[in-house]
């Protein structure tokens, strides 16, 4: 069982995944402390400074360093002309995150943009997985 862990844990694609739900989350609760940070004068306050007051700010960061630790594991492995792409679908996930975490409206405009994300995703993702099954 331990060893399962490992293998996924260390599989390049794994990491993907994981990177792209890092920066997700991040993305969500650096929104989160942004909005209930304190309200300090102007004159220093579009600094955006204060959000460093609100937990969720710091949680944030620390999704961006576990992301950038992933992202780097991935580069090792995985061509940048793939991974990069693929990554791509953080676009999706973080207006759809903002919509259900944090009831942020998406338009019709919007939702067409997510659906033109996701169709050139799946067109980047469909020869990489031909590629997965010949190995």
């Amino acid at each position: 069982m331990i060893q399962k862990t490992k293998e996924l844990l260390l599989n390049p694609w794994f990491q993907l995944i994981l990177s792209v739900i890092f920066v997700t989350t991040s993305e969500v609760f650096l929104k989160r402390g942004a909005v209930e940070a304190p309200r300090l004068p102007e004159e220093v306050n579009w600094t955006g400074v204060s959000g460093l007051a609100s937990p969720d700010v710091w949680y944030g960061i620390l999704f961006v360093i576990a992301s950038f630790i992933s992202w780097l594991y991935v580069l090792r492995f995985i061509p940048l002309t793939i991974a990069y792409p693929l990554s791509n679908v953080v676009h999706v996930l973080v207006p759809l995150a903002s919509w259900f975490f944090l009831n942020e409206h998406i338009s019709v405009q919007r939702w067409c943009g997510i659906a033109l994300v996701l169709l050139g995703v799946l067109i980047v993702a469909k020869p990489v997985a031909r590629m997965e099954e010949n190995l």
